[in-house]
């Protein structure tokens, strides 16, 4: 206990001393969210580890009885909560600084690993593998996350952001119990997987477990920032492969024949049901995306518009997949139309 009020003492002298940071000329920093040159300052770093730190953690049990981890950083106040819901690979320990943002600018902040990765359960021998045997078991996961931590503190509103794969769980979730969120957001979502991927599995045996043509476990020598597809922010994408070296056992390799099989599959379940949400969204996709298909993005986009659905879309330039680790540029405008489009869904309005 002694130590966790020496933590949140550190943490509210450190705040306190950081100067006006500026971004560089041409951007807004409408939110005050962290900067590129915030992250060479080795005090402002420790502010964001030590707040992490100061996150409620424990593990839920999910669909088929596979253990969730989950981190919790909740604000005194019940009024504004965003739930996380990460992408393929990822877990909690990559989203340090979009966490701590979050929270500085009042919500409270909830996310969890999703199955098969981060510091939640596997499923095959081989905790490389990119696996899931039931897509919904993803979105199993998340009711019950949601349920059983952000239901019971009766929010004012709360909110959804979710980044790729998550986006395809986000979007399901939207689908199937559209009174959840006020309003979501996603960056790169996973509607559609670049072709010819979901016609070539189709002929591949998917009853046992095995990498997916051209995949193979985690491979810290294919971790170079200047061939990744991820981001242009070299300070942001360096803390991300820091973090996975210091929690190796949160890391994640290549996909498997059945992970690309159920996803496909959801490909067709999200389009089918779009006329099931109700919940006002954005999309952003990435200028120079390299992950996921922007043409699903697009034809998405254009059956809810046709449906009569609030939402809008947002091309983000100069962008890669990984917007909420991009350069400053490209993250700034990313989250400050998020957070501007969070607003205008509290003004009077209450659940």
């Amino acid at each position: 206990m002694a130590m966790r009020i020496f933590r949140l003492l550190l943490l509210l002298i450190i705040v306190s001393c950081k100067g006006d940071s500026k971004p560089s000329d041409g951007l807004t920093n409408n939110y005050h969210l962290s900067l590129e040159s915030d992250l060479l300052d080795s005090n402002y770093i420790k502010t964001i580890e030590n707040f992490y730190e100061t996150g409620k953690e424990g593990y839920l049990i999910g669909a088929d009885s596979i253990s969730i981890y989950y981190k919790v950083f909740e604000q005194k106040l019940p009024t504004s909560a965003i739930v996380i819901s990460s992408g393929r690979t990822e877990a909690a320990i990559k989203y340090k600084e979009l966490i701590y943002d979050l929270y500085q600018n009042g919500y409270s902040v909830y996310i969890h690993d999703h199955r098969g990765q981060g510091l939640s359960g596997r499923m095959t021998d081989d905790p490389d593998m990119g696996f899931v045997k039931d897509f919904q078991y993803y979105i199993d996961d998340m009711k019950e996350f949601y349920d059983r931590f952000i239901k019971p503190r009766a929010y004012e509103h709360t909110f959804l952001l979710a980044h790729s794969m998550g986006g395809a769980i986000g979007m399901t979730y939207l689908e199937q119990f559209p009174e959840d969120f006020d309003a979501a957001a996603f960056s790169s979502p996973m509607l559609g997987l670049k072709p010819p991927l979901c016609t070539v599995v189709k002929v591949f045996d998917r009853d046992v477990p095995r990498y997916a043509i051209g995949q193979h476990s985690y491979n810290d020598d294919s971790s170079g920032f200047e061939d990744n597809a991820l981001t242009g922010s070299k300070i942001r994408y360096d803390r991300m492969q820091a973090a996975y070296t210091l929690v190796p056992e949160a890391r994640l390799g290549g996909v498997t024949y059945t992970w690309v099989h159920e996803s496909c599959e959801q490909f067709a379940v999200l389009f089918e049901n779009i006329d099931h949400i109700e919940t006002p969204f954005l999309l952003f996709s990435a200028e120079n995306e390299s992950i996921v298909s922007t043409s699903a993005h697009r034809n998405f986009m254009e059956k809810a518009k046709a449906l009569g659905k609030d939402c809008q879309a947002y091309d983000i330039a100069g962008g890669r997949h990984e917007l909420f680790i991009e350069k400053d540029q490209q993250r700034l405008e990313t989250l400050n139309t998020t957070l501007d489009f969070f607003e205008s869904h509290q003004r009077g309005k209450s659940k």
